[in-house]
């Protein structure tokens, strides 16, 4: 890539051509003027010999007066001139050994060919115009101060005629006004200073009249000392110009908003730093006359390059420097683009799978329902992996952030190549499937997910196992993203309530029974406090029909009428209002708990049940000790589902060996229905298991249901826990179980679940019965 180099323009041409017409027309006609007149003789020659080198030298100190490229440079050589017309009263001698001396010292610099020819024109120009009004002053007398009023306005004529004709020249070749060209900042400090060193040649001329030639020599050092400070307010200049266009260049190239406009204003602003049309960008390396800076932060390498302009090694440094600042800021914005760019990637990726998320997904969701239609349906998958809390709490974060890995992979395989999966957050994915012609292809691949992700994966060292339920939406279009995410998100969690690793189309009615869950959970959590009750059924001895406990079970009364326990015990199990609820149901046990033991005539067992949520809760364990303290000689026993066992984890372990050391006693309640492992009875403080209702029902008359309580019954004794039959509710059932060996059972048979006030009245009268008896 380089620069493009500035074209000047057809009116730029002509006006240059015409100056250097006229100036080498002028040169011509002093030289030829001079060579006729008779007046060349071996002074002159003396005098071109002195004056060309000094000419030579002066000129390499210029002040520069302009900006952007092209520059206007104002030398102090003109002192030469005006020393040779006062010296030796040749105007057309002088005009020639000028015009050769400047000739030789603007070919002997390295700018364009045209630019330096221009340099000479204007110079003679300028020139032949400070002769002739110094030539003005002749009549007035030498050495006087007529003459030296002629030589400073001719001083004062070649200043204002070179700044003039430069500024125009600029101002034709970049467009610009002649006044926006003329007016700069150092135009008067410079106008000053070029006269003060015409004057030294006024000075030098009249030393040259009076004095031995000898004595000149004694302006050689304010000659320098004016030099060196013409010099160093030049430098001082062009360093505050290249400053400003450094800082110009920093605000605009940092604010690039790609590599390419980044590289495109870096070779536009090195050119303008460096006022050189030669600067540029490319992917070459600087020559051996050139000076370069690598431009880093891309693939394919770039440089800075700009011509050897002087073979000074300070303005070559400067230049370098220069090149070196503007790579920086190249090299600083590349950096920021990428970190916009990482940061972009990570604001729509996940970075645990590498997965989109939610926001990638949604707007990937956005652009397929614009494209869907009737034929061409879009069809998303809410996915929420079963059981991964308890691979999290098991065997920790890291872990569990394995797991996650694996299921992406797992799902990233089922799906199409032009399928998207995302993972939302926590342990929630999705699928978007974007041209979906008939539901079976959704229902397969919901198939296919929840197989993929039910095999067996190895994390830290361990195989587990868990599932997913699966949400699905079909679009035909007409849909906001959000509004089919929602509704993904109701029909997964109809999928878990429905027994989890299913997967659930979404319904209208689906939609329905969200908002009434909703109301539901709204009116419980008001209602936990007032409006919550407790009725109890008896757990009795089926050898004696004595009552030896009751079981606490929540009702809600809600309108006046009872809520059944099925409808709002899962909404609070979901919600989380399940541990406000079961300590509610605790409390009032503690405060029911003297009057049972009194109707009862003595100690008896109060079971309360307890959901997994609650062995979370740090105020479980002391609430449990306080109540068997309550409770005295009577014993608190803590209901679990196998649920409950299935958090193989070392804090549900923990919990349950701290609610036994508070004295509390561990039953399985549903024992069966559940997961019914061995190994969870062996390791975990269990005391009771409850057969479940489904096992009784048919027990007087099926063999099979016969021959599974036996080996309960016998699993049972080995491992010394004692046992409880639910739902018995025909005498033929209490008989069987009773001549199986099984101690206790509760059901309709015996009594409901009843209020306070009737189960009191139900022990007071067994307690009676027994006192009769004895």
């Amino acid at each position: 890539m380089q620069a493009a180099p500035k074209v000047k323009s057809s009116a730029s041409w002509a006006f240059d051509l015409m100056v250097m017409s006229v100036g080498a027309a002028l040169a011509a006609g002093a030289a030829v003027g001079f060579a006729f007149s008779g007046s060349v003789d071996g002074v002159w020659f003396a005098a071109c010999a002195l004056s060309v080198p000094l000419i030579v030298l002066l000129s390499l100190f210029p002040l520069r007066l302009s900006r952007h490229g092209v520059g206007i440079e104002v030398g102090f050589e003109s002192a030469v001139l005006v020393a040779l017309v006062v010296l030796l009263g040749h105007p057309l001698g002088a005009l020639t050994i000028w015009a050769l001396g400047q000739t030789v010292a603007q070919l002997s610099k390295r700018k364009r060919l045209d630019v330096r020819l221009f340099n000479v024109a204007i110079t003679v120009i300028c020139g032949t115009a400070a002769v002739l009004v110094m030539r003005l002053g002749d009549g007035l007398g030498r050495t006087s101060p007529a003459e030296l009023l002629a030589v400073g306005a001719g001083c004062v004529v070649f200043f204002v005629l070179d700044l003039i004709i430069s500024a125009f020249s600029v101002a034709v070749e970049e467009g610009t006004s002649l006044w926006e060209q003329v007016r700069h900042s150092g135009g008067l400090l410079a106008g000053l200073v070029f006269v003060g060193i015409d004057s030294l040649g006024y000075l030098a001329a009249l030393v040259g009249r009076a004095l031995p030639p000898w004595a000149s020599l004694l302006l050689a050092v304010p000659l320098a000392t004016i030099l060196i400070a013409s010099q160093a307010l030049s430098r001082a200049a062009e360093q505050r110009r290249r400053l400003n266009s450094l800082f110009d260049a920093s605000g605009a190239i940092f604010g690039a908003s790609s590599g390419e406009e980044v590289l495109s204003l870096l070779a536009e602003h090195a050119e303008a730093v460096l006022d050189r049309p030669q600067t540029g960008l490319r992917d070459e390396p600087p020559g051996d006359r050139e000076i370069g800076a690598p431009v880093t932060g891309l693939e394919t390498p770039y440089w800075l390059v700009t011509p050897s302009a002087t073979l000074r090694r300070t303005d070559g440094e400067l230049d370098r420097q220069a090149l070196e600042s503007l790579a920086g800021v190249g090299a600083q914005t590349f950096a920021r683009l990428d970190l916009v760019a990482e940061l972009g990637r990570q604001a729509r990726t996940d970075l645990l799978t590498g997965l989109p998320n939610r926001l990638m997904f949604t707007d990937r969701l956005d652009s397929a329902l614009l494209g869907a239609s009737a034929r061409r349906q879009v069809a998303v998958l809410y996915l929420d992996l079963d059981g991964f809390k308890s691979v999290n709490d098991r065997f920790g974060h890291a872990a569990g952030d394995e797991l996650l890995r694996t299921v992406a992979e797992r799902l990233t395989q089922v799906v199409g190549p032009r399928d998207c999966v995302a993972r939302l957050g926590g342990d929630e994915f999705a699928v978007l499937l974007s041209d979906v012609g008939h539901v079976s292809v959704v229902k397969q691949l919901c198939t296919d997910v929840l197989a993929a992700v039910r095999r067996e994966a190895v994390v830290a060292g361990h195989g587990v196992m868990v599932g997913t339920s699966v949400g699905v939406v079909l679009s035909s279009g007409g849909d906001y993203a959000a509004e089919v995410m929602r509704n993904a998100d109701m029909a997964m969690y109809s999928a878990k309530s429905r027994g989890k690793s299913q997967y659930q189309l979404y319904e209208e009615s689906l939609g329905a029974d969200r908002i009434l869950r909703l109301e539901l959970i709204e009116a419980l959590r008001t209602g936990i406090r007032d409006d919550l009750v407790v009725h109890y059924q008896p757990v009795v001895n089926l050898d004696t029909g004595r009552i030896g406990g009751v079981e606490a079970l929540v009702r809600w009364r809600r309108d006046g009428a009872l809520v059944p326990p099925d409808l709002f015990i899962p909404a609070a199990e979901d919600s989380g209002l399940i541990v406000p609820l079961g300590q509610r149901v605790l409390q009032q046990v503690v405060a029911d708990s003297p009057q049972l033991v009194r109707a009862a005539g003595g100690p008896i067992d109060l079971a309360v049940n307890m959901s997994a949520h609650q062995l979370h809760d740090p105020t479980f364990v002391p609430a449990v000790r306080a109540a068997v303290e309550a409770f005295g000689d009577s014993r608190l026993v803590l209901e679990m589902t196998e649920t409950v066992l299935v958090q193989d984890d070392p804090h549900t372990a923990t919990t349950l060996e701290r609610l036994t050391g508070a004295g509390a006693r561990l039953s399985i309640d549903d024992f069966g229905v559940g997961f019914s492992s061995i190994g969870y009875l062996q390791h975990l403080p269990v005391d009771v298991v409850k057969i479940d209702r489904s096992f009784v029902r048919d027990i007087d008359h099926l063999p099979r249901s016969r021959a599974l309580v036996d080996a309960i019954l016998v699993m049972a004794s080995a491992l010394d826990l004692d046992v409880v039959a639910e739902g018995i509710e025909r005498e033929s059932q209490a008989d069987v179980l009773r001549m199986a060996g099984c101690s206790d059972g509760q059901g309709y048979l015996y009594a409901r679940p009843q209020p306070l006030a009737e189960v009191l009245a139900t022990l007071r009268d067994q307690s009676s019965l027994s006192r009769l008896s004895s």
